[in-house]
């Protein structure tokens, strides 16, 4: 069977009840069948115009169940060629999700923003003044003065090779913009924001990675994700092959490392389908205290907008970590929270209606895991049909 779906356990009305799930009927036309049916095709386009065995997991959460779906079962593959299960526990590279990670590592740790890199990071991590100065909020929400550079050719190529080529560029480094004045993409500036929650006072690059996941273990142990950790070499035969946005495979010797070490924090989290969802529950309030949680209300209640520090529009709604986006749907405009990452031959998209202030927790929510290229449209599409698709219950 190329998909199944399987319905977890759900919190928030449901906690302790576990449901069996069951195929969708295809004369009901529910949004899970739509959603099903998008992501087959999205498996079997792959499949059959590029011969690449790319494959899918999806959450999807309503108002009464939470359950995953799959696609590309009987195909996948990892990087060795060799077959490889997709169930609910096979690991795929999150990239830029890991951000909204980060910033609930921090609030754990320490609670609200406060203070700049220099107030944060110890004494060995040379800066120039004006990198000491960038303030955490700013770089929570987007604004951190540095320039986009999720498209590359922004810094030198080996700077993040290890702490100590990152923070001898840092020493001399002025920041092209003026902090909180505009929005940029800053890959490098969650780095830096990930290395102030760890309170970085050393450029032994593995002794971050290593001190950075043993609290990404302990944030994730609070909605019960026991599989999410940082990329270690180890992973590599337990990930699905991945490919690029032309359907093209990684080589084999690819070692599949999704950044350097020193990027962890804004990019480098390996996570699951049932990791995943409990995140999901977790954001989005459904977990048992969830609704009174002051790192969520925290973390999703402000939103800021500002102009692109390089370019023209109003920029994107950010919060910390978070994007909003309004969706018009028949019942009318909402809010929804999400992130999206992309690293070499993996994506992944998180998104989730508002509740905030409401006095419910979110009502839908979806995620979406992929070797592939295709999570944000999937995953943007799937929370399209299920809002248009709500009952009026």
């Amino acid at each position: 069977m190329a998909t199944r779906r399987i319905f977890l356990q759900m919190a928030g009305g449901l906690t302790g009840s576990l449901f069996v799930g069951r195929q969708a009927r295809a004369k009901d036309g529910s949004p899970i069948q739509l959603i099903q049916a998008r992501i087959d095709d999205y498996h079997r386009t792959a499949l059959n115009n590029h011969r690449a065995n790319v494959g899918a997991v999806v959450g999807v959460v309503t108002p009464d169940k939470a359950q995953l779906l799959y696609a590309g079962q009987d195909t996948l593959t990892n990087p060795f060629r060799r077959r490889l299960e997709l169930n609910d526990r096979t690991p795929f590279e999150i990239g830029s999700t890991s951000k909204v990670f980060t910033s609930g590592i921090h609030y754990m740790l320490h609670g609200p923003y406060g203070g700049t890199l220099g107030t944060w990071l110890g004494s060995r991590m040379t800066m120039s003044r004006a990198v000491a100065d960038i303030s955490l909020r700013n770089l929570a929400v987007y604004q951190p003065g540095l320039a986009q550079d999720n498209r590359g050719g922004v810094y030198p190529p080996r700077m993040m090779e290890s702490l100590t080529d990152l923070f001898a560029y840092m020493a001399t480094f002025a920041p092209p913009f003026r902090q909180g004045t505009c929005y940029a993409y800053s890959n490098i500036g969650w780095a830096l924001l990930s290395m102030a929650a760890v309170r970085l006072d050393s450029t032994d690059t593995q002794e971050f990675a290593r001190a950075y996941n043993e609290k990404l273990a302990k944030f994730c142990a609070g909605f019960s994700a026991t599989d999410t950790e940082v990329f270690h070499v180890d992973l590599k035969p337990r990930l699905p092959m991945g490919y690029t946005e032309k359907f093209v495979s990684l080589p084999p010797g690819r070692n599949y490392q999704p950044s350097r070490e020193a990027g962890y924090g804004s990019g480098g989290i390996v996570s699951n389908g049932a990791d995943m969802m409990q995140f999901l529950l977790y954001n989005m309030g459904r977990l048992p205290g969830g609704q009174t949680d002051p790192a969520l209300a925290y973390q999703q209640t402000e939103t800021l907008r500002a102009a692109p520090c390089s370019g023209e529009g109003p920029g994107p709604v950010t919060g910390y970590g978070w994007f909003h986006r309004e969706l018009e749907t028949p019942r009318g405009k909402v809010v929804v929270l999400n992130k999206n990452g992309g690293v070499a031959g993996f994506t992944s998209w998180m998104g989730f209606t508002s509740w905030q202030g409401t006095g419910a927790p979110s009502s839908h929510g979806v995620f979406v895991l992929s070797n592939g290229p295709g999570s944000t449209r999937l995953g943007n599409n799937a929370m399209k049909l299920l809002l248009e698709g709500q009952s009026g219950k």
